[in-house]
Protein backbone atom coordinates (compact mmCIF):
# COMPACT_ATOMS: atom_id res chain seq x y z
CA UNK A 1 0.00 0.00 0.00
CA UNK A 2 1.29 3.43 -0.86
CA UNK A 3 1.88 6.16 2.33
CA UNK A 4 -0.81 8.04 3.55
CA UNK A 5 0.53 11.40 2.86
CA UNK A 6 0.54 14.22 5.46
CA UNK A 7 -2.52 16.34 3.74
CA UNK A 8 -4.03 12.88 3.64
CA UNK A 9 -3.61 12.57 7.19
CA UNK A 10 -4.82 15.66 8.08
CA UNK A 11 -8.31 14.74 6.16
CA UNK A 12 -8.66 11.67 8.07
CA UNK A 13 -8.74 13.18 11.13
CA UNK A 14 -11.40 15.64 10.53
CA UNK A 15 -13.38 12.90 9.24
CA UNK A 16 -12.58 10.33 12.21
CA UNK A 17 -15.62 11.13 14.59
CA UNK A 18 -13.66 11.38 17.67
CA UNK A 19 -11.21 14.17 16.14
CA UNK A 20 -13.73 16.06 14.28
CA UNK A 21 -14.59 18.65 17.10
CA UNK A 22 -10.65 19.68 17.70
CA UNK A 23 -9.46 22.96 16.38
CA UNK A 24 -8.41 22.53 13.06
CA UNK A 25 -4.46 23.40 14.30
CA UNK A 26 -4.91 20.63 17.04
CA UNK A 27 -5.78 18.08 14.83
CA UNK A 28 -3.12 19.82 12.40
CA UNK A 29 -0.40 19.11 15.31
CA UNK A 30 -0.97 15.73 15.96
CA UNK A 31 -1.76 14.32 12.25
CA UNK A 32 2.07 15.46 11.98
CA UNK A 33 2.87 12.76 14.96
CA UNK A 34 0.48 9.81 13.34
CA UNK A 35 2.51 6.62 12.19
CA UNK A 36 0.76 4.02 9.75
CA UNK A 37 0.51 -0.11 9.96
CA UNK A 38 -1.24 -2.10 7.44
CA UNK A 39 -2.06 -5.21 8.51
CA UNK A 40 -3.43 -8.65 6.31
CA UNK A 41 -6.56 -10.06 7.22
CA UNK A 42 -6.47 -12.66 10.37
CA UNK A 43 -3.30 -10.52 11.63
CA UNK A 44 -2.80 -9.69 14.86
CA UNK A 45 -2.62 -6.11 15.90
CA UNK A 46 -2.01 -6.75 19.41
CA UNK A 47 -2.72 -9.14 21.97
CA UNK A 48 -4.11 -8.58 25.46
CA UNK A 49 -1.28 -7.92 28.08
CA UNK A 50 1.02 -6.29 25.47
CA UNK A 51 2.75 -3.41 26.25
CA UNK A 52 1.63 -0.41 24.54
CA UNK A 53 0.66 2.98 24.91
CA UNK A 54 -1.13 4.02 21.50
CA UNK A 55 -3.97 4.80 20.50
CA UNK A 56 -5.49 3.29 17.09
CA UNK A 57 -7.36 4.80 14.03
CA UNK A 58 -9.09 2.57 11.76
CA UNK A 59 -8.55 4.05 8.17
CA UNK A 60 -9.49 0.59 5.73
CA UNK A 61 -10.91 -2.38 6.60
CA UNK A 62 -12.24 -3.51 9.90
CA UNK A 63 -10.73 -4.62 13.08
CA UNK A 64 -12.28 -7.23 15.53
CA UNK A 65 -11.83 -7.10 19.55
CA UNK A 66 -12.00 -10.11 21.54
CA UNK A 67 -11.12 -12.27 24.49
CA UNK A 68 -10.05 -15.55 24.29
CA UNK A 69 -9.96 -17.78 27.44
CA UNK A 70 -6.78 -19.95 28.10
CA UNK A 71 -8.87 -22.99 26.98
CA UNK A 72 -9.31 -20.81 23.17
CA UNK A 73 -12.46 -20.37 24.03
CA UNK A 74 -13.15 -16.21 21.88
CA UNK A 75 -15.47 -13.68 22.87
CA UNK A 76 -15.75 -11.21 20.24
CA UNK A 77 -16.38 -7.87 21.43
CA UNK A 78 -16.86 -5.37 18.86
CA UNK A 79 -16.23 -5.44 14.68
CA UNK A 80 -14.52 -1.67 14.66
CA UNK A 81 -15.32 0.00 11.21
CA UNK A 82 -13.05 3.10 9.41
CA UNK A 83 -13.28 6.43 11.50
CA UNK A 84 -13.52 4.35 14.45
CA UNK A 85 -10.51 4.32 17.24
CA UNK A 86 -9.24 1.72 19.81
CA UNK A 87 -6.30 1.30 22.27
CA UNK A 88 -7.47 4.50 24.27
CA UNK A 89 -7.24 2.32 27.88
CA UNK A 90 -3.57 2.03 27.09
CA UNK A 91 -3.04 5.28 25.97
CA UNK A 92 -4.72 6.69 29.26
CA UNK A 93 -3.19 5.10 31.66
CA UNK A 94 -0.20 3.42 30.20
CA UNK A 95 -1.06 -0.39 31.17
CA UNK A 96 -1.48 -3.23 28.93
CA UNK A 97 -3.87 -3.82 26.96
CA UNK A 98 -7.26 -4.94 27.62
CA UNK A 99 -8.45 -7.17 24.62
CA UNK A 100 -7.09 -8.93 21.85
CA UNK A 101 -7.26 -6.78 18.04
CA UNK A 102 -7.27 -8.95 15.15
CA UNK A 103 -7.43 -7.46 11.72
CA UNK A 104 -10.97 -8.74 10.06
CA UNK A 105 -9.96 -8.15 6.52
CA UNK A 106 -6.65 -6.32 5.11
CA UNK A 107 -7.15 -2.82 7.30
CA UNK A 108 -5.20 0.18 7.23
CA UNK A 109 -4.00 2.23 10.97
CA UNK A 110 -3.12 4.64 11.82
CA UNK A 111 -1.13 5.17 15.15
CA UNK A 112 -0.93 8.10 18.00
CA UNK A 113 1.26 7.83 20.78
CA UNK A 114 0.29 8.41 24.09
CA UNK A 115 2.88 10.93 24.70
CA UNK A 116 1.75 13.45 21.67
CA UNK A 117 -1.78 12.85 23.08
CA UNK A 118 -1.57 13.65 26.44
CA UNK A 119 -0.21 17.28 26.20
CA UNK A 120 -3.57 17.74 24.33
CA UNK A 121 -5.83 16.33 26.58
CA UNK A 122 -3.89 18.48 29.33
CA UNK A 123 -4.54 21.77 27.42
CA UNK A 124 -8.03 20.54 25.94
CA UNK A 125 -11.12 20.29 28.54
CA UNK A 126 -13.21 19.82 25.28
CA UNK A 127 -10.70 17.07 24.34
CA UNK A 128 -10.81 15.21 27.17
CA UNK A 129 -14.84 15.56 27.41
CA UNK A 130 -15.05 13.70 23.79
CA UNK A 131 -12.70 10.74 25.34
CA UNK A 132 -15.21 10.17 28.55
CA UNK A 133 -18.01 10.10 26.11
CA UNK A 134 -16.14 7.79 23.99
CA UNK A 135 -15.59 5.34 27.04
CA UNK A 136 -18.66 5.71 28.32
CA UNK A 137 -20.45 4.56 24.83
CA UNK A 138 -18.26 1.42 24.86
CA UNK A 139 -19.15 0.78 28.90
CA UNK A 140 -22.64 0.95 27.76
CA UNK A 141 -22.25 -1.31 25.10
CA UNK A 142 -20.35 -4.10 27.23
CA UNK A 143 -22.75 -3.68 29.97
CA UNK A 144 -25.65 -4.35 27.58
CA UNK A 145 -23.24 -7.20 25.73
CA UNK A 146 -23.37 -8.88 29.01
CA UNK A 147 -26.87 -8.62 30.35
CA UNK A 148 -27.83 -10.23 27.31
CA UNK A 149 -25.46 -12.91 27.71
CA UNK A 150 -26.30 -13.18 31.24
CA UNK A 151 -29.82 -12.56 31.55
CA UNK A 152 -31.78 -13.11 28.15
CA UNK A 153 -32.86 -15.82 25.39
CA UNK A 154 -31.00 -16.13 22.64
CA UNK A 155 -33.43 -15.38 20.47
CA UNK A 156 -34.03 -11.55 22.24
CA UNK A 157 -29.70 -11.48 22.18
CA UNK A 158 -29.63 -12.42 18.80
CA UNK A 159 -32.64 -9.71 17.79
CA UNK A 160 -30.91 -6.98 19.60
CA UNK A 161 -27.75 -7.76 17.87
CA UNK A 162 -29.22 -7.56 14.37
CA UNK A 163 -31.10 -4.75 15.21
CA UNK A 164 -27.68 -2.73 16.13
CA UNK A 165 -26.02 -4.08 13.43
CA UNK A 166 -28.89 -2.45 10.83
CA UNK A 167 -28.63 0.76 12.36
CA UNK A 168 -24.47 0.90 11.67
CA UNK A 169 -24.45 -1.38 8.78
CA UNK A 170 -27.46 -1.58 7.54
CA UNK A 171 -28.33 -0.46 3.82
CA UNK A 172 -32.14 0.68 2.82
CA UNK A 173 -33.39 -2.00 0.15
CA UNK A 174 -35.60 -1.04 -2.93
CA UNK A 175 -38.25 -3.34 -1.24
CA UNK A 176 -37.90 -1.05 1.61
CA UNK A 177 -36.52 -3.58 3.95
CA UNK A 178 -32.94 -3.09 5.73
CA UNK A 179 -30.14 -5.45 4.19
CA UNK A 180 -27.56 -6.62 6.62
CA UNK A 181 -24.16 -7.73 4.53
CA UNK A 182 -23.15 -11.21 5.58
CA UNK A 183 -19.65 -10.13 6.05
CA UNK A 184 -20.35 -11.35 9.87
CA UNK A 185 -20.35 -15.05 9.76
CA UNK A 186 -22.76 -16.87 11.77
CA UNK A 187 -19.75 -18.23 13.97
CA UNK A 188 -18.88 -14.14 14.22
CA UNK A 189 -22.84 -13.39 15.37
CA UNK A 190 -22.91 -15.97 17.86
CA UNK A 191 -19.53 -14.57 19.41
CA UNK A 192 -20.86 -11.27 19.81
CA UNK A 193 -24.12 -12.56 21.72
CA UNK A 194 -22.39 -16.09 23.24
CA UNK A 195 -24.07 -18.42 21.55
CA UNK A 196 -23.17 -21.19 19.19
CA UNK A 197 -23.02 -21.29 15.83
CA UNK A 198 -25.36 -24.21 15.39
CA UNK A 199 -28.14 -21.71 17.48
CA UNK A 200 -27.52 -18.99 15.32
CA UNK A 201 -28.35 -20.64 12.36
CA UNK A 202 -30.91 -22.65 13.95
CA UNK A 203 -32.50 -19.02 15.11
CA UNK A 204 -31.91 -17.50 11.80
CA UNK A 205 -33.67 -20.11 9.89
CA UNK A 206 -37.01 -20.06 12.25
CA UNK A 207 -37.32 -16.27 11.67
CA UNK A 208 -36.28 -16.87 7.65
CA UNK A 209 -39.88 -19.00 8.17
CA UNK A 210 -41.59 -17.26 9.75
CA UNK A 211 -41.09 -13.97 7.63
CA UNK A 212 -39.15 -11.71 10.05
CA UNK A 213 -35.95 -12.21 7.84
CA UNK A 214 -35.26 -12.78 4.34
CA UNK A 215 -32.21 -14.10 3.12
CA UNK A 216 -30.82 -12.72 -0.30
CA UNK A 217 -27.34 -12.64 -1.97
CA UNK A 218 -24.90 -12.00 0.34
CA UNK A 219 -27.50 -10.06 3.01
CA UNK A 220 -30.17 -10.88 5.21
CA UNK A 221 -32.89 -9.16 5.09
CA UNK A 222 -34.60 -7.36 7.68
CA UNK A 223 -38.24 -8.14 6.82
CA UNK A 224 -40.65 -6.98 10.05
CA UNK A 225 -38.61 -4.91 12.01
CA UNK A 226 -41.76 -4.39 14.49
CA UNK A 227 -41.70 -8.16 15.36
CA UNK A 228 -38.05 -8.28 16.43
CA UNK A 229 -38.07 -5.30 18.69
CA UNK A 230 -40.66 -6.93 20.17
CA UNK A 231 -38.81 -10.19 20.55
CA UNK A 232 -35.78 -8.17 21.37
CA UNK A 233 -37.55 -5.95 23.83
CA UNK A 234 -39.55 -8.82 25.77
CA UNK A 235 -36.79 -10.97 25.98
CA UNK A 236 -39.55 -13.92 24.51
CA UNK A 237 -38.26 -17.00 22.74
Amino acid sequence: MVSVQPAEKRRLLSETPFFAAFPPAQRDALAAHLSERNCDDGGTIFLRGDDSTSLMIVVAGRVALRLTSPQGREILLAILEPGEIFGEMSLLDGRGRSADAVAFGDCRLLILERRDMVPVLRDSPEACIRLLELLSARLRRTSDQLEGVALLALPSRLARLLLALSETHGTRSGAGQMLLPLSLSQRDLGQLIGASREKVNLQLGRWVADGLLTREDGALGIRDRDALADIADMGAP
